[in-house]
């Protein structure tokens, strides 16, 4: 309730208070920063009020995580020299960068980004304003992609590296780590596609064959003691590994190439990355579970997987990656482009 204080400089003093549950959730937080679980804590609070973890991500640190996201530029050219027709759909559309690309390349065409997020939206529509753009921002669930954007809505659907954060954080039927979750997108997607429509996928991978065994040699004194915490806080399955040496690991090689995803990130990402599971098929799973839930109304037209530039690179100061002979060997692909059409 507002008083005014002085009426000639026109001021006024506000009063407010807390409710009961807002004073609880302040002395959380404020317990839970004496702590070194401190990122844990606010993690599991996001989770007890159902936030995603790509919504929390933008909350915590909305500016940075956007700028992220407008980060690799290269792969998000090639998904738009992909798109087709004259209604476009980017699930998930971070800081808008595809949301630009789909516009100057195709200027002719409806775009329209959809997040579930309700600040991300908000975000954009201020960048919409800002920079006077032609595309459209809707709140919306990718679940439920028909009824946002209509039957027979769109001519091109695009979700770059977003189905593995759905893979991961949503409870589909009871469930996370559910690839039904996965295919209830894709069918939703095609009952809002075209004919001729496309669905590009750009995302993680796994490796084959799935037996494969890597070592993994720290080159950092702390980085053992980093891998065994992460093998028992990761969500997305059970880390199985033996010794291998005093600073070495001997495990699968899907493991490996998951645990090196976080190791990339670091301290700061890690209450989050082992939440996710950024690789949830192999090549040739991926292509068979595309045709046996989309069946025969789709055609694949790309299907390719390799190692996403600069992270070798970027991961060499910090390890070694062997055989199980100890003979050095490459990182296994990464990341998956993947164009699937409407018949």
């Amino acid at each position: 309730m507002a008083a005014p204080l002085h009426e000639q400089e026109e001021m006024a003093g506000v009063g407010f208070s807390f409710s009961r549950a807002g004073e609880k959730l302040i002395e959380f937080c404020q317990e839970a920063e004496k702590s070194p679980l401190y990122d844990r804590a606010i993690v599991l609070l996001f989770d007890l009020f159902n936030f995603r973890k790509d919504a929390y991500d933008r909350l915590n640190n909305e500016q940075t995580y956007l700028s992220d996201m407008n980060s690799s530029q290269d792969f998000k050219k090639k998904i738009s020299d992909y798109a087709v027709g004259e209604t476009m759909v980017d699930i998930g559309p971070g800081g808008g960068v595809m949301l630009d690309l789909l516009t100057r390349h195709h200027p002719g065409a409806t775009v329209i980004g959809i997040d579930i997020a309700v600040n991300v939206v908000e975000e954009l529509k201020r960048k919409k304003q800002r920079d006077s753009a032609k595309w459209e921002v809707m709140q919306g669930d990718a679940l439920k992609l028909e009824n946002y954007i209509g039957m027979e809505g769109a001519d091109t659907i695009v979700f770059s590296s977003i189905l593995h954060e759905m893979f991961s954080y949503i409870p589909y039927e009871g469930k996370k780590f559910n690839h039904k979750v996965i295919a209830q997108t894709l069918g939703s997607a095609l009952k809002a596609l075209r004919p001729k429509g496309r669905i590009i996928i750009r995302d993680g991978i796994m490796t084959e064959p799935l037996e494969q065994k890597r070592i993994i040699r720290f080159k950092d004194p702390h980085g053992l003691a980093f891998f065994k915490r992460y093998a028992g806080d990761f969500k997305g399955r059970a880390i199985t590994y033996s010794a291998a040496g005093d600073d070495a690991v001997l495990l699968n090689v899907n493991d490996a190439m998951e645990f090196l995803y976080t190791y990339t990130w670091g301290e700061e990402a890690y209450p989050h990355e082992v939440q996710e599971q950024f690789g949830y098929f192999t090549p040739s799973a991926f292509r068979e579970f595309i045709h046996r839930t989309l069946g025969d109304q789709v055609d694949i037209l790309i299907f390719e997987h390799y190692l996403q530039e600069g992270y070798e690179g970027h991961i060499a100061p910090k390890i070694e990656l062997t055989d199980e002979e100890g003979i050095p060997v490459r990182l296994p692909d990464s990341s998956c482009f993947i164009v699937i059409e409407k018949k």
